[in-house]
């Protein structure tokens, strides 16, 4: 597709000649340019026309009406942090980068509420929440790249998610740019608001297809008043449900509950060169944060490891003395992501379950990985209190990309009749994008398929928003 320069002139006069970049123009490296259409996966090659970078949301609008005017397609470009081709341009598209679009709109100190631009990275609002004396709970290992919007795109869940829930339940009101580019605003200033649909929730976990969000107005809460973070060895997997079960008769509450494999632990140990926690090996290794109020309830972590260990759940376990001791058990859980797929081509799979369905499901599917892929490694981690699994086959040395692309393309509808069969999802948070769009059927209905179709069709009816993503 080329572009007229009428119409390079007509986007320039939207944003500025500095803030508006054309594929056949050299104001910016090709390297640069392109990794605006793409994120962590490594299947798609980008390859798109237009880059912008508004500043606000009629700006946004702007590009939006453009684009629909001359049948334009549109990628909205965040963090970038994606596992599922979500933000992939690879047919054209004009992209619009929210970096930025990172400011402070309001702060409501009564309420405890705040707004912001969509491009601000989450570590920067965490930071904006806490400097007012609130806190947002939302966190996980991309915080420091993600954006705020890609997160709600994608309802974000995290490390918290078994205490604070998925980002969806901190949404109070969104700002969002339709296909068409009309502006429509759902009041975040009120907590009790019974006017019938309440459709900002379309827009949450919509991964872009809906509408570009554009200002977000969230909950805040009050910080924990201190943790501590308890990390054991953990015989087999069914011990790891069972010690989930045990917390529940805990009267300290739990803030995260994360598990890892030993192949993981030991990526994580060569890559960032951390010690071994432990002095034996367990197969099994899980990370539990406990919020605690006084000096007492160190005594009742202690007496919780005692009883855990007297059950036989974990065969060795350490509370975490000091901050640094702390972060370095989080490395444990949070580095592993960067440890394989720096040194690794791996596929990722990011699905959930319920709790009771979990082992005869990897009972299942290393049945099944065993007697058709006998050479594919896998790297198991995840947010168990929340049912989420983080399954990723790392690639055998002796396969090329190419081919071991094609036979995860081959293992994924096994995986997926399974976790049909167990009653899971094959996205937990990560979303859908590119890489599962043709699976979808395996966790929704053909009903529900076609609904999504009509509201798609309602709010993008020339489908240049994020197309080919999400519905097959």
């Amino acid at each position: 597709m080329s572009i007229s320069q009428e119409n390079k002139n007509k986007l320039k006069s939207i944003l500025g000649q500095e803030r508006v970049f054309f594929k056949d123009e050299t104001q910016m490296d090709q390297a640069t340019f392109l990794s605006f259409g793409t994120d962590r996966t490594k299947v798609y090659v980008p390859d798109y026309e237009i880059l912008t970078f508004p500043k606000n949301t009629q700006e946004v609008s702007e590009i939006v009406k453009f684009a629909f005017e001359n049948d334009i397609k549109i990628v909205p470009s965040g963090g970038r942090t994606g596992y599922a081709g979500g933000a992939v341009a690879k047919s054209g598209e004009i992209v619009i980068s929210l970096t930025k679009m990172d400011q402070v709109l309001d702060f409501d100190p009564f309420f405890g509420s705040l707004t912001v631009q969509a491009g601000m990275i989450t570590k920067n609002l965490h930071k904006e929440a806490e400097e007012r004396g609130f806190y947002f709970p939302v966190d996980f290992a991309a915080t420091g790249s993600s954006h705020i919007g890609g997160n709600i795109a994608t309802n974000a869940g995290g490390v918290r998610v078994v205490h604070y829930g998925l980002i969806r339940q901190w949404v109070l009101g969104l700002k969002v740019v339709t296909g068409t580019g009309e502006i429509l605003e759902f009041n975040g200033e009120i907590l009790k608001n019974n006017t019938g649909y309440d459709l900002k929730h379309l827009f949450i976990g919509s991964e872009g297809t809906l509408g570009i969000i554009t200002e977000c107005t969230l909950k805040l809460t009050k910080k924990p008043a201190d943790n501590r973070i308890l990390f054991t060895a953990v015989p087999d997997f069914p011990s790891i449900l069972e010690l989930f079960k045990e917390t529940h008769n805990m009267s300290l509450p739990i803030l995260a509950f994360e598990f890892l494999t030993k192949y993981c632990l030991d990526k994580v140990m060569d890559h960032l060169h951390v010690p071994d926690p432990f002095s034996e090996v367990s197969p099994y290794y899980v990370l539990m944060e406990f919020e605690i109020t006084e000096e007492s309830d160190d005594e009742k972590l202690f007496s919780f490891l005692e009883t855990i260990m007297e059950k036989g759940y974990v065969t060795d376990g350490s509370l975490a003395q000091n901050s640094r001791q702390a972060e370095t058990f989080w490395k444990y859980r949070e580095g592993i992501s960067e440890s394989i797929s720096i040194d690794y081509t791996v596929h990722k799979n990011d699905i959930s379950l319920p709790l009771r369905n979990m082992n005869p499901f990897l009972d299942d599917m290393y049945a099944l990985l065993s007697s058709k892929y006998p050479g594919f490694e896998i790297a198991l981690f995840g947010h168990i209190g929340d049912g989420n699994l983080h399954l990723n086959i790392v690639k055998p040395k002796d396969l090329s990309d190419a081919e071991f692309f094609s036979q995860c393309k081959k293992v994924d509808p096994s995986m997926f009749e399974l976790l049909q069969k167990h009653h899971g999802s094959i996205s937990a948070e990560h979303g859908i994008g590119l890489l599962k769009k043709d699976f979808l059927h395996f966790s929704r209905s053909s009903a529900e398929i076609e609904v999504m179709r009509m509201i798609k069709k309602a709010l993008d009816p020339k489908n240049l928003l994020n197309p080919g993503k999400i519905l097959p």
